[in-house]
């Protein structure tokens, strides 16, 4: 189908992203690493891996004193990325 007047390439993506939950979710999957350094802070430093699978955040850490931290900060952790990413994404966080 044509369209009779041009549309903003940010309103074409935002009506693709937010008609399919799963598609939202991904994506919000994906800024995880992106905003992992400002909810971690200094701790995000030590950090060498990050991964989600099934709503699980696993956090691989080389220091185990900043692995303990993190461990502690688990529940502030999953609550602070959930509110940045506006939805339930993180579901629990294993640090290892």
């Amino acid at each position: 189908m044509r369209r009779s007047t041009p549309t903003r390439i940010g309103d074409l993506w935002s009506g693709f992203i937010e008609s399919n939950p799963t598609r939202m979710r991904r994506f919000c999957e994906a800024r995880i690493p992106e905003l992992w350094p400002e909810v971690a802070g200094a701790a995000a430093s030590f950090t060498t891996a990050l991964d989600i699978r099934n709503g699980m955040l696993y956090v691989s850490i080389r220091s185990s004193v900043v692995r303990h931290e993190l461990f502690m900060r688990r529940a502030e952790l999953q609550q602070e990325l959930n509110r940045r990413l506006g939805m339930n994404v993180v579901a629990g966080i294993i640090v290892k």
